[in-house]
């Protein structure tokens, strides 16, 4: 039996019948269905985690970009902030 129905017809869930067996469709929520478990793909929790980045504030990137341009962006002062972050993070 097929469980499409033409257009503008009751379908065998609208007349309280499961599809298939032709018999009364139960409810949901008294349905026990065991302990299922979802396992996501290493690509499903980076796309997930690409998903919550925030969007990139282009004013902020196009000032470094000229920064850099004009050679003013590398600082003896930021230069130091960055070895001194890169050695805690190695520590």
């Amino acid at each position: 039996m097929s469980d499409i129905t033409p257009i503008g017809q009751p379908g065998a869930a609208a007349l309280g019948h499961s599809p298939r067996t032709g018999r009364p469709a139960t409810d949901a929520a008294a349905v026990s269905r065991g302990d299922d478990q979802v396992q996501l793909s290493d690509a499903a929790r980076l796309l997930s985690r690409i998903a919550e980045v925030p969007e990139v504030r282009q004013d902020l990137v196009d000032r470094i970009k000229t920064e850099i341009e004009l050679g003013t962006y590398e600082t003896p002062e930021k230069l130091d902030a960055a070895i001194d972050a890169l050695m805690d993070d190695l520590a």
